[in-house]
């Protein structure tokens, strides 16, 4: 299971923890998430935490298809350990991830380099409530094996959350400035005929 449209739950619900999110915001890839949980961290300072993480997987019905995909995936984040100032949390991330198609050796590159912050804009996070998501810079350039540029979001964009304590109910994109269809389509769309699973 593979793009943004079906991991924008999971993509928002980040919004409410600072290490989830930090460890999201590398993108929705299932290798991000899957990447070892123990991921090795240090704290370069009583504020913040860095960590470090890969894996390689192989997804065996990549985007529904049927058809396995192998993948690697090499990222870093850094959190604060203390919510400062007006934003809830923040996480800067880095993420590199290679998706091969085993059977014809097509390769996509995937990076993706950016800040991620979150705000409580209303209610009680026991309760019904609403954060403020917004990412600022590469959330995700998608490129053939040398290196032309298939598909990109990149920018600013703000998406709204409500929740029902810890449950999703709804997201809705508030403002995009660079464009991210990527992120409200799903990645699905461009990866499975770079990969030639159509």
């Amino acid at each position: 299971m593979r793009g943004r449209s079906l991991h924008i739950q999971a993509l928002v619900v980040a919004g409410v923890s600072a290490l989830i999110a930090a460890m999201l915001a590398f993108g929705p890839s299932p290798s991000a998430v899957a990447a070892s949980p123990n991921a090795p961290c240090n704290s370069p300072s009583a504020q913040v935490v860095s960590c470090h993480f890969s894996n390689a997987i192989t997804d065996p019905d990549f985007c529904g298809t049927g058809k396995a995909v192998d993948g690697t995936f090499d990222g870093r984040f850094t959190v604060p350990l203390v919510p400062n100032g007006p934003v809830g949390s923040w996480n800067n991330s880095e993420a590199h991830e290679v998706l091969t198609n085993p059977a014809t050796g097509a390769t996509v590159l995937i990076h993706s380099a950016y800040r991620f912050t979150s705000t409580l804009i209303s209610g009680d996070p026991s309760g019904v409530h609403t954060i403020q998501g917004v990412f600022k810079g590469d959330a995700e350039t998608i490129r053939d094996s040398h290196g032309g540029v298939i598909a990109r979001d990149a920018g600013n964009l703000v998406v709204e959350a409500t929740f029902n304590g810890d449950e999703f109910v709804s997201a809705e994109i508030v403002s995009d400035r660079g464009g991210h269809s990527l992120f409200a389509n799903g990645d699905c769309g461009v990866l499975v005929p770079a990969l030639g699973l159509t």
